[in-house]
This record gives C-alpha cells, sequence and structure tokens, in this order.
C-alpha cells in the first residue's frame, strides 16, 4: 500500500474520486507464485472441480490407485473465437473421454502461461498436458510426447509486400519473438548456422496474444516475427495485413505430453488417440454422409459469427445453434468443429463445396435454398416485424408507415418485404445501410435510425440490452431450418430424429429461453437507492477486508455489485453467471472456488477475477486505467478489450486510455465491418461501455456522499 501512496504522491493529488482510485485500486497483488491449481472442466463437461492439491509423479497405476488424472492446460483467454476447426473444448472434451473410459476422474489444473506447463508436470502438479505443444528438442528431453494431433511449421511474418522468401533476405532484418519460445531457440540455432546473416533477433516477454507479434511488425518498429504455420491459418481469417514467408525450422509434430518415466500412461493414451482419429476436416472438403462422419467423429458445423447463431462472450463459446449443435454431436459420439462463413459468403456454397457438414445459422427455409440443399424440420419460427423505438409512434400497420424512415440492408430478405411494402401502396422512405441487423436495431434504439424490419427472434435477443425497442407489424411467420448436402439423407434423418426428439422439451426450452427469452433485467423496476441506512449494502462488512486483501477501494467494488446483481444474491443472468458479483462457473472454478456460491464465496470469488483481469495489462498503464479496463474485460471479457485497444490503435486513438478512446473501439466491435477483422469476433460493445460508464458513476455518487 505505502508504494501506491508513493506513486500517487508523484503524480500529484487529482480530484477526489480519482485519487482514490488511484491509491486504492492499487497496483494489485501480482501474479501468484503458483496459480490456482484445480478448475473445472471444458464448458459443457462434468469434468471434476476439486480445491484437493496433492504431488504426484507416479504412472497409469498410481492414477488409478488415485482414481484421478489430472490434466494440464494454460488459461483460455488468448485463443480467440475459433473460425475454423474444433473448438479448445473439442480437445478437452476428448481428454475428459479418455479419463472416463479409464475410470479416471478428471481434474482440469489451469496454469498462467503455455511455460508453466512443463514445470508443473514434472514437479507432480499435473500428470497430462492437454495443449497441443510443438515438439522440439529440448522439450523432448524433458517430456514425452502423444502421438501427433497435428503438425507445424515456424515461418517468417512480415508485413504484406515485404514478405521473406529466403534465409538470405533475414539479412539486416530485426526480428521479434516471445522470450523462451521454440521461435527464439530456431532463430539462435540459425544465428548460429548462419552468422553471416547478422540480423538482429529481440526476445521480449510477451503476452500470449500472437496479434502482439503481428502488429509490432506491421507497426514497422520490427521488420519480422515467427509464428507456427497453423497459427498463422488462424490470423488469416480475420486479417491481411501480413505475408509468411520463409520457414525457419523442420515440419514437426504437435502432440500433448506426459512425464518421461510414465510409459503406461502413454501406450493407454496413444492407444486411445489412435481409434480417436482428429482430423484437420477444416483444411479438407469432404461431402460424406453420417457414415463417413461416424469414422472421423468430427462433425463441421458451418455457422455466422453473430449473437444468435455463434459468438464469445466473458471468455464462453455461445448460441443458439451453437448449443444445439453440440448437444446433437455430444448424442452422436462426435466432436465439433466450427466453420464461421464471414460476410458475403453464402454459407451453401460452403456446403456443397465440402467445407461442412451443415448449416447451422438461422437460415430461412426457402424455395430457391431449398433447390440447392435439403432442408431438416424447422427448429425454430420467426416473423418479420416492424420495429422503432419507444418514443416514436408505434408502427402497427402499413398505414403508420406513412413518413417514415426505413434502414435496411438491400442484402437481406427484409429489403423485399419493404419493396413489397412499397409496391402495395405504403409510404415511407427507404434507405439502404451495409450493416448487420443488430447494428441496425441498435440504431434504431439510441435514435439514430427511425425504423427497420428484422426478425422477431433477433429483436427478443436486442431487448434484453435495448428495452426501448418496440416492435410492432408482424408479418408471417416463417421456418428456420439446418441444411445439409441432397446427398446426405443418413444424416438429414439423424438430425430430423434428434429435432424431433428435443423440439419444446426440456433441453430445447432451457437453450431457446437462454437467447430469446425477454426477460426483465435485474432489479429494473429496484429505486435506484444509494444506501442502505448507515451502510451502502447489506454487504459491506465482507467487502470491506476483501477490498484491502485485494487493494481494490471497497466502495468501488459495492458499486460494481449492483450494476451486477442489484444486491441480490439469488441473482442468476441468462448465461449462467451467478451470485452478488455474477462470476461464471467455470471462471469461479478456475480460480479455485466452488459453485454454486454462498454469499461470501461469491463476493471473494468476483473481487479475485477482478484483480485477476487488473493483472492482464500492462504495468505501465496508468492505476485508474488498468481497473477501467479491468471492468471492461470482467463484463466482456479480457480478449474483446485487448480487440478494441487494437482498433483503437488503428483508428489513431489511445490504446491506453479508456473513457473517449478504447471505449470507442469498443462500439465499433459490433459492427461487421470491424468484428470480421477482430481475433474474438462480434461482441455488443455497448454493454462494456455502459457498464464501466455506470460503475464509474455509481462510485463517484457513493465518495460524495460522504
Amino acid at each position: 500500500m505505502k508504494k501506491s501512496l508513493e506513486l500517487c504522491r508523484v503524480w500529484g493529488v487529482g480530484i477526489g474520486w480519482l485519487l482514490l482510485v488511484c491509491v486504492l485500486a492499487g497496483c494489485g497483488r501480482g501474479a501468484p507464485e503458483e496459480s490456482p491449481q484445480v478448475s473445472g472442466g471444458a464448458a459443457g463437461s462434468e469434468a471434476a472441480a476439486s480445491s484437493e492439491n496433492y504431488t504426484e509423479t507416479g504412472d497409469y497405476a498410481a492414477l488409478q490407485q488415485r482414481g484421478k488424472i489430472r490434466l494440464l492446460v494454460p488459461r483460455r483467454e488468448y485463443q480467440g473465437l475459433p473460425r475454423s476447426g474444433m473448438p479448445s473444448e473439442g480437445f478437452r472434451a476428448l481428454a475428459e473421454r479418455f479419463a472416463q473410459e479409464h475410470k479416471l476422474e478428471p481434474v482440469w489444473v489451469v496454469k498462467e502461461s503455455l511455460d508453466a506447463l512443463i514445470p508443473a508436470l514434472l514437479a507432480g502438479e499435473g500428470d497430462l498436458i492437454v495443449n497441443h505443444m510443438t515438439q522440439t528438442p529440448e522439450r523432448e528431453a524433458r517430456v514425452a510426447f502423444s502421438l501427433p494431433l497435428s503438425n507445424a511449421t515456424e515461418t517468417l511474418i512480415s508485413p504484406v509486400g515485404q514478405a521473406i522468401e529466403s534465409i538470405e533476405a533475414l539479412a539486416g532484418k530485426k526480428v521479434l519473438v516471445p522470450a523462451g519460445s521454440s521461435y527464439q531457440v530456431s532463430l539462435e540455432q540459425l544465428q548460429a548456422q548462419r552468422p553471416e546473416l547478422e540480423f538482429e533477433l529481440v526476445a521480449e516477454t510477451l503476452s500470449g496474444n500472437p496479434d502482439v507479434l503481428v502488429d509490432s511488425v506491421i507497426s514497422g518498429e520490427y521488420d519480422a516475427t515467427v509464428l507456427d504455420d497453423t497459427l498463422a491459418q488462424t490470423l488469416k481469417q480475420y486479417r491481411e495485413d501480413f505475408k509468411q514467408g520463409v520457414a525457419v525450422s523442420a515440419t514437426r509434430p504437435v502432440a500433448w505430453a506426459a512425464r518421461p518415466d510414465a510409459k503406461q500412461l502413454l501406450i493407454e493414451l496413444n492407444q486411445y488417440l489412435t481409434s480417436h482419429t482428429i482430423y484437420a476436416s477444416s483444411i479438407q472438403y469432404i461431402k460424406d454422409d453420417l457414415t463417413g462422419i461416424k469414422e472421423r467423429q468430427v462433425l463441421r458445423m458451418i455457422t455466422r459469427n453473430n449473437p444468435a447463431s455463434y459468438f464469445m462472450w466473458r471468455g464462453e463459446l455461445m448460441g443458439f445453434e451453437y448449443d444445439l449443435l453440440k448437444q446433437f454431436a455430444q448424442e452422436q459420439g462426435l466432436r465439433l468443429e466450427v466453420e464461421v462463413a464471414p460476410p458475403g459468403v453464402d454459407p451453401i456454397d460452403w456446403l456443397n463445396e465440402g467445407r461442412g457438414d451443415v448449416v447451422a445459422a438461422a437460415m430461412t427455409v426457402t424455395p430457391e435454398r431449398a433447390a440447392r440443399v435439403a432442408f431438416t424440420r424447422y427448429y425454430n419460427k420467426v416473423a418479420e416485424q416492424l420495429v422503432t423505438r419507444a418514443e416514436r409512434p408505434l408502427l402497427d400497420s402499413t398505414e403508420a408507415l406513412a413518413g417514415r424512415t426505413l434502414v435496411i440492408d438491400p442484402q437481406t430478405a427484409y429489403w423485399q418485404r419493404a419493396q413489397q411494402l412499397k409496391a402495395e401502396g405504403a409510404e415511407f422512405e427507404l434507405v439502404a445501410q451495409d450493416a448487420a441487423t443488430t447494428e441496425i436495431l441498435m440504431a434504431v434504439a439510441d435514435g439514430t435510425f427511425d425504423a427497420t424490419i428484422a426478425d422477431s427472434h433477433l429483436v427478443a435477443i436486442e431487448q434484453r440490452f435495448a428495452t426501448n425497442l418496440m416492435p410492432g407489424l408482424t408479418f408471417a411467420e416463417k421456418e428456420h431450418a439446418w441444411a445439409v448436402r441432397q446427398s446426405n439423407p443418413e444424416l438429414l434423418a439423424a438430425f430430423n430424429a434428434f429435432l424431433n426428439k428435443h423440439y419444446r422439451g426440456l433441453f430445447f426450452n432451457v437453450t431457446y429461453n437462454k437467447y430469446f427469452k425477454n426477460e426483465q433485467r435485474i432489479g429494473k423496476y429496484q429505486g435506484e437507492r444509494l444506501t442502505f441506512a448507515d451502510s451502502l449494502s447489506p454487504y459491506d462488512d465482507i467487502v470491506k477486508p476483501l477490498g484491502a486483501d485485494y487493494h481494490f477501494d471497497w466502495r468501488l467494488i459495492i458499486a460494481q455489485m449492483y450494476q451486477e446483481s442489484r444486491f441480490l444474491p439469488d441473482a442468476r443472468s441468462h448465461v449462467g453467471a451467478s451470485g452478488l458479483l455474477q462470476v461464471m462457473p467455470r471462471t469461479a472454478q478456475e480460480l479455485g472456488f466452488s459453485t454454486p456460491f454462498d454469499e461470501r464465496t461469491g463476493i471473494e470469488a468476483g473481487v479475485a477475477y477482478l484483480d485477476w483481469t487488473r493483472d492482464r495489462f500492462e504495468n505501465y498503464l496508468p492505476l485508474e486505467e488498468r481497473l477501467w479496463f479491468a471492468l471492461a474485460a470482467y463484463n466482456a471479457g479480457f480478449g474483446h478489450v485487448q480487440d478494441a485497444r487494437r482498433l483503437a490503435r488503428q483508428k489513431g486513438w489511445n490504446p491506453d486510455v479508456w473513457f473517449g478512446n478504447v471505449e470507442r473501439a469498443m462500439l465499433l466491435l459490433a459492427k461487421k465491418e470491424y468484428y470480421r477483422n477482430a481475433r474474438f469476433g462480434y461482441v455488443r460493445g455497448a454493454e462494456p461501455v455502459q457498464y464501466v460508464r455506470n460503475i464509474r458513476n455509481r462510485y463517484r455518487g457513493y465518495l460524495a456522499a460522504e
């Protein structure tokens, strides 16, 4: 605390509330020497969550005796939105099935970084590294690798138009790599072999975000960096400003790892992996039916990155179609891969080319589409609606359109509906806008646009966050269905059987309500009370010591608690967050807290997570900026905040300042023009922006009330 005070004295004394943020937000406790070791499993899994820590360096027999296997993984925050291939949850589910087949309880041990995995394995803190690790000679000397899951080649990365196509062209260049990485080893070996090249190798301690490496090159600060070719292909799915050049390593296997003396465990694992072959099917063009899909054990879903079908929020993959397809894949014993069709690409084209097995993207059944694909039975019915905002006259008839302006993307079916209305005599102005329907709806909600036409399920999603959206006249219902190739009758029959089994059943209804039920926001009608008698909340006595322990002003935590739950201890969000600080279950488990929460545990889990998010941001940031970034990351996820900082830098705004800078970029990430080029994809940017503003304003109010 003294250090924090000294820093604030150096900066000078500002207004009271900012000084208190500076003093009491603190520099954080810093990363702990040992990260929480046991967590819950992958989303939707049944992996154990235990607080038991023990050291075990035995082989398969020792694991059988304990009845547990500890699976080591790094934290998930830098993975980005999977746009092609199997999400990491798929590989974690693969590891859990291995454990379950061997009657072992899977326990996830989460480490802060990739570099921490091997030391933890060798120290007996875990039994198996379930992370794709490149087999380098240095690593092979320390651990035993499984059969390869894929292969990787390290290549030089440079700006478009400046690709380094030969080793000789590396001469005189300045190359950035993460310290301690296999990239550093490869280039050091190259320097030893080719000293005449005289290139400068800069190894820095960096985050696990590969965009940081590429951005440093694109900015001109460095001439090149190094990435695995598979990782480079992932980045190419959303950015076009770099080129791959010459390889600086041989093609090497990528695999999981065990201790060198765990020979029987490795035998059992390799036998399992042999019978559960992982295909890099996202690169292949395969058109087989369900029989072939079951042979490769992978179902490929073609979808869109949007708030209805597939998106990432607080580090969790979500979406109505995504959740339904995960359940189907689980019942069929398959792993689910995702192929995200970008704006402007017809997902049916991808399907018929063999890039996926099913289109699940809120697709409306039309005669034109039915001539190209085979549709399943419907799983959702929606209706196009006229929509305006509550402060304007309701559009409850075609006559009410007189003098109004409809803003619509001309590439959607809504445009045809509007033209039909005009042909039938409705008098209104029709404006074309190249934007996602969700963007247009939010612009209607904030008054930028007058009105639009949208499907009822999209309106229901946006009404969760913009309660002033007012749907009006509803047109005929239309059906959403999944699409398969006409040559895949087995798969079509399996999907229909699944939908017949679940449609309007418990699983389906819970999933549907999660995304589309227009619940009232927590405490919507609760008064905006500032205090409870002589206290700020019923939980002041719990929060005060936690604020001191984690170096936060306790009043800031109370302000955040009000924003999250309105002080309702049983509050639960539509995405599964719970407790007074609305922590996601897997996040709590990764931090070592068991769920469900009691009041005290739920509060500490939230404070610990806010502390953890604060520690993710650079130490050079002013303390108050780290706090605003931490709050934004708490709400939307660390990755989305980093995407916004990168976009702010591109826009010429300050990436190290939240208000007026990064928050502006965050708002843009709800627009397809920007989220298609963001590592973590779509985010409803208005949510974290309003979240941080509300907490700051309430915190100021608490300070002023004293």
